[in-house]
């Protein structure tokens, strides 16, 4: 999955990413929906690319412009990767949770998982490091 300008991606968690793209300067900008709180979230970045046929490399920054943010939530969070995989990274590093972008026509995969009932034993609930930006919804 190549990124185009106008085109709306999304994480494992379904926040979606619109991406307006500056092909001449490399640079990407856009708005993130499903932010916490308010409206949408900024997104700004850059990308290189070695020939026009190779993917990607890519840093997102996308940011909070709604004010302050639930407790334990972030305000500013990083999305690396090579197009379509991407990682989370937060003002203390890197946050372990790695993904595939995919179209905003196809459900999250977080989202599936949500669905899928549980066993004998099992509850829900927050994993390791979701309240740090990657559940913004």
């Amino acid at each position: 999955m190549a990124f185009i300008n106008g085109q709306c991606i999304q994480d494992q968690y379904g926040n979606q990413y619109i991406l307006n793209i500056d092909a001449a300067h490399q640079y990407i900008t856009g708005t993130v929906s499903g932010g916490q709180g308010g409206g949408a979230w900024i997104l700004t970045g850059s990308y290189v690319q070695s020939s026009p046929t190779d993917p990607w490399i890519f840093e997102l920054t996308v940011s909070n412009s709604n004010g302050a943010t639930q407790p334990g939530y972030v305000a500013v969070y990083k999305l690396k990767g090579v197009e379509p995989n991407a990682a989370w990274y937060y003002q203390d590093g890197y946050g372990g949770q790695e993904f595939a972008f995919t179209p905003c026509t196809v459900p999250p995969a977080m989202a599936e998982a949500d669905r899928e009932p549980l066993q004998a034993g099992e509850q829900r609930g927050a994993r390791a490091g979701e309240q740090r930006g990657a559940q913004t919804g």
